[in-house]
């Protein structure tokens, strides 16, 4: 069974804690005996990218909206998160991530998101993220 959440939001820090508390409700629902490990790992992936493209994407202009669609099928979590910021240079942050000692501070939450999921992809201008991530269940 597929199932489906969207929501946009206006770029301001409180409602990114929202969106993730949102997000992670519907995911529990949408598959029951959602492993703990997934949860925190997805709250942190999320918390993450959100975080980014509220203050990196858009600046925290509360006049700019960031779009967070996910959708669930079979077990696997795919999550698309789009900001209308103008994007960046991603493939130099891709290199970054690659290379053990080449991180600087404010690459930190990417990689972790790329660490924390199974297939992680920016789309031009570097504006738009998707991320999917194999879900386990317990019990």
């Amino acid at each position: 069974m597929n199932r489906n959440f969207t929501i946009h939001f206006k770029s301001d820090m409180p409602y990114v804690k929202t969106v993730v508390f949102k997000a992670l409700r519907f995911l529990s629902e949408s598959v029951p005996k959602l492993s703990q490990d997934d949860i925190a790992e997805l709250r942190l992936v999320f918390s993450e990218l959100l975080y980014n493209a509220v203050v990196h994407g858009n600046k925290g202009d509360i006049n700019k909206i960031v779009r967070l669609e996910i959708e669930i099928k079979n077990n696997i979590v795919y999550a698309y998160i789009e900001d209308e910021g103008s994007g960046f240079d991603y493939t130099s942050l891709i290199k970054q991530i690659n290379d053990e000692d080449g991180l600087s501070e404010s690459g930190r939450g990417v990689k972790l998101a790329y660490l924390l999921t199974d297939k992680l992809v920016f789309f031009m201008p570097g504006n738009a993220i998707h991320f999917t991530k194999k879900v386990a269940t317990h019990g």
